[in-house]
Formats: C-alpha cells, structure tokens, sequence
C-alpha cells in the first residue's frame, strides 16, 4: 500500500493566504531543497579563528568525523567546510536512554576579514580538531595617506 503524504499539495499557497510571508518563505526554500535533492544540513561546527603577524588560523570543532569525510574550499575571502558525520553504532534493535550527538551533514562558511594567500593554506586534523592555517599578505591597495590641502 502507498503512503498518502498529510502535507498539502501546495503549502506555500497555504501559507500565504493565511498572510504569513515568512512562513511562505521558509517552506518555499523546503520544497525546493526537497525538488533539488538537498540534503539538510544538520549540524554547525563551533569555530576559533585568530591572527597572528604572519597568517589567520581558522580551528573547527568535528568530533567523530573522519578526516576523509572533510571538505574544504576557499573562494575569494569565504572559506567553505562541508563534512560529514556518520552513526557509529553497530546494533540495529537499540533502545536509546539520551541520544545527545549528532549525526549527518555539517556545514559552516567563513569570512575571513584580513587579506590571505589562498595558494599556500594548509589545513590538519588532529582529535577532532581541523586547523586551517592561511598566510597573511599585506593589503594590496595599500596604506591611508594623508593628503594635504591648499586652500585657494
């Protein structure tokens, strides 16, 4: 037997004939991810980010996920980290007492505000831990000059 869906056909006319225009947004982006086959993304990774003198070092949370399952991708001044974080349990007739972890898709994109060397990173995994590691370059269009003004 075939399942029925409960959901409407069109929720998006739905929700906006009750006059809701960010609920009709929010379910527009749902339906499309779900036409698309996007997955959701479930988890976002805690970040670090700092500076030294001589590069930005960008440090990301991901426990339990292996260092294979890592992307990482820079564009312009957006670095981009995508993973994946898949269940670790053997049984498959358990009873969960707490289930706190997450498991799925991971995503965070970061701006980084200082001028970097996108051709040299270097990024590490280590404990759970992704270290990306960015060369810092001096700004291209280069120092504020004071200008001097004559008056006429």
């Amino acid at each position: 037997m075939a399942k029925i869906s409960k959901k409407p056909p069109y929720p998006q006319q739905e929700a906006a004939e009750k006059g809701n225009p960010l609920r009709f947004l929010m379910e527009s982006l749902e339906d499309a991810s779900e036409r698309c086959g996007m997955e959701p993304i479930n988890h976002t990774p805690y970040v670090d980010m700092y500076s030294t003198s001589k590069e930005v070092v960008v440090e990301v949370e991901m426990p339990g996920v292996r260092h294979e399952d890592i992307e990482v991708t820079i564009l312009e001044n957006t670095l981009n980290i995508k993973a994946m974080k898949y269940e670790c349990f053997e049984e498959e007739n358990v009873n969960y007492v707490c289930l706190e972890r997450s498991f799925g898709r991971i995503f965070r994109a970061i701006d980084i505000p200082l001028p970097v060397n996108t051709g040299e990173i270097k990024a590490t995994y280590r404990k759970g831990i992704l270290r990306i590691a960015i060369p810092r370059v001096e700004e291209k269009r280069g120092k504020p000059k004071r200008v001097p003004i004559e008056s006429l």
